[in-house]
């Protein structure tokens, strides 16, 4: 049975420039009212922030920049948007580096294995506007993590077409599709397959991208709609064991478009004191379908929890059930701690016999805002599986712009 687990609780190059938002994973909209859309380029959240978000928490973090000679960069750049042929060009970048050890225990009895230090990311940003009704945005990571999944891109692209904010968005392009909630953290099950037979662990990798077109619909406060088509090629990539000893790609057609169905309710409560959320998304290609949904509730500038489940897989053959609930508290306008736990259970049928991979873990962090533009973010992880049971401190370093 899977269990809702809700658990109540430096060496980098300094930039140049001053980036002034940490509204950047989801959390933020239960402790803030605000939706992805307020605070970023795209509906979905993550990646590059416009005007507002740039300005969101101007000076927020543990350091002022000038106490430690840095003053001249709060006065050199102001905003992430320049102008260019009299129309707003929008910049920034995401850079993550991780210290780790293998979730693998090592082959000697008691010992730990090697701690391994690496660049996560390094996204380059980018939007420009060449009218008032379209905007053309994208990224690109010059560089890949030392490992990969079947799924994963180093670029997205899209065209973004409203007439106006009462209207819906038509966006094309190459991105990811508005699967859930989309998270920073590429370690939860939301999008996992705990099993990790075949060639990923992923069901929709961390940079996964297909050609699509989405319809979305956010003009009302309380509520937002996405329908949206794709192409399904890269999926096709991700195959999974079968009772044949063989691996079967999770997509069978060759050219069937994957579709999407999404909603989210948003509405708010004693004087916009208590926001909440609740939704779903369906995404289907003929018997592969992946069904996420999701529900918060947050108390602005205090706290929230989230949950989110994920129900996938290919009728007859493989079914995923996964689940993630996370509590997050603000100590301090820097400081926010977090307590997550998640299960995860993958059946497949194997030789006509219905076999079950199981996964339960435990992450408690911490997201650190030494300056306004960098993170330091230090997690205990406590995985426990039907082969072993590992205990692991990860730190990450995030410097955005």
């Amino acid at each position: 049975m899977i269990r809702l687990l809700t658990i109540s609780l430096l060496s980098v190059a300094i930039m140049c420039c001053l980036p002034h938002i940490v509204l950047a994973i989801p959390q933020y909209t239960l402790l803030t009212g605000n939706r992805c859309i307020n605070c970023h380029v795209n509906v979905q959240g993550g990646g590059l922030r416009n005007e507002l978000g740039w300005y969101a928490q101007d000076g927020n973090g543990l350091v002022k920049p000038s106490d430690i000679g840095l003053g001249f960069a709060e006065k050199l750049l102001t905003s992430n948007t320049v102008k260019v042929l009299d129309r707003d060009l929008t910049l920034g970048f995401d850079f993550r580096f991780q210290s780790s050890r293998s979730l693998v225990p090592s082959p000697v009895e008691g010992e730990l294995p090697s701690r391994n230090n690496f660049p996560m990311q390094f996204a380059l940003n980018a939007s420009y506007a060449p009218t008032d009704w379209m905007f053309l945005e994208g990224q690109y990571n010059p560089g890949r993590r030392p490992y990969s999944s079947s799924g994963q891109q180093s670029w997205t692209a899209s065209v973004n077409i409203q007439p106006s904010l009462d209207y819906p968005q038509l966006r094309i392009g190459y991105f990811q599709p508005h699967v859930g909630i989309r998270y920073d953290d590429h370690t939860m099950l939301a999008r996992r397959d705990v099993s990790g037979s075949g060639t990923t662990s992923y069901i929709m990798a961390p940079n996964y991208a297909e050609w699509g077109a989405e319809l979305n619909y956010y003009s009302s406060l309380w509520y937002s709609v996405t329908a949206a088509v794709y192409s399904a090629d890269n999926t096709r990539d991700i195959r999974f064991n079968t009772s044949e000893g063989t691996t079967r790609s999770l997509i069978t057609s060759t050219s069937r478009p994957s579709t999407l169905l999404r909603f989210s309710l948003t509405p708010r409560f004693l004087d916009d004191n208590i926001n909440t959320n609740v939704g779903a998304s369906v995404l289907n290609n003929g018997d592969f379908t992946m069904i996420n949904t999701f529900a918060g509730v947050g108390w602005s500038d205090v706290a929230c929890l989230m949950v989110e489940q994920m129900s996938a897989g290919n009728k007859n053959e493989r079914q995923l059930r996964n689940l993630s609930a996370e509590l997050m508290v603000r100590i301090m306008s820097p400081l926010y701690v977090y307590a997550r736990g998640e299960q995860g259970k993958t059946t497949s049928i194997i030789n006509d016999a219905e076999q079950s991979v199981r996964q339960t873990q435990y992450t408690f962090g911490a997201q650190i805002f030494l300056l306004p533009f960098l993170e330091f973010r230090p997690e205990y992880r406590w995985i426990d599986t039907d082969t072993f049971t590992v205990r692991r401190w990860t730190f990450q370093l995030h410097m955005f712009y």
